[in-house]
């Protein structure tokens, strides 16, 4: 198991969508619905929860890696970010990381994406353009790191920048 990617643009409402008995969509070819996390407000926005999309764009589909691999990942970009090394207590005892600098601060460089779930949520348009945004910005220094840090960091890239138009990458 682990984290699958996928990034859409171009999304446009379809009311129309045909649904089951269940309220489902029956075409996932063609269609998605997208909902908003309690535990994350607001990373949906530009995009109605519920509600069918036509995907009309372009997709991007891609591995981010175990979760636990996805995780050092992230940890890896908070450094890089400029997060401080913060103390927090895990799931195994207390322990500390740089991404745990942004799950205690408000803002910041990749703030949408580093604190945020590392299983099964979407961010819209409006946090793809300001990750698409960080992503440019930090390329270079994310470049010098290399190896698989900076493969990742260039799908991640091509994913929000897909999603800033009108789109989403749903983590999954």
């Amino acid at each position: 198991m682990g984290l699958d990617i996928c990034a859409y643009s171009k999304l446009v409402e379809a009311p129309d969508a045909r649904r089951d008995q269940d309220g489902e969509l029956e075409d996932w070819e063609h269609y998605r619905q997208f909902r908003e996390s309690n535990d994350f407000p607001g990373r949906l926005e530009g995009l109605k929860p519920d509600v069918a999309y036509e995907v009309s764009g372009e997709t991007l589909e891609f591995r981010a890696g175990s979760y636990t691999g996805y995780c050092a990942w992230r940890n890896q970009l908070a450094q890089m970010a400029g997060y401080p090394l913060t103390r927090y207590e895990g799931p195994d005892g207390e322990t500390e990381g740089y991404d745990a600098g942004a799950w205690f601060s408000s803002e910041g460089p990749f703030f949408e994406q580093i604190n945020f779930t590392d299983s099964d949520g979407t961010l819209g348009p409006s946090a793809s353009a300001r990750l698409a945004a960080d992503y440019a910005a930090h390329a270079d220094k994310a470049e010098q790191i290399g190896g698989v840090f900076w493969a990742l960091y260039q799908q991640w890239q091509q994913a929000f920048s897909l999603a800033k138009d009108d789109g989403a990458v749903v983590f999954g």
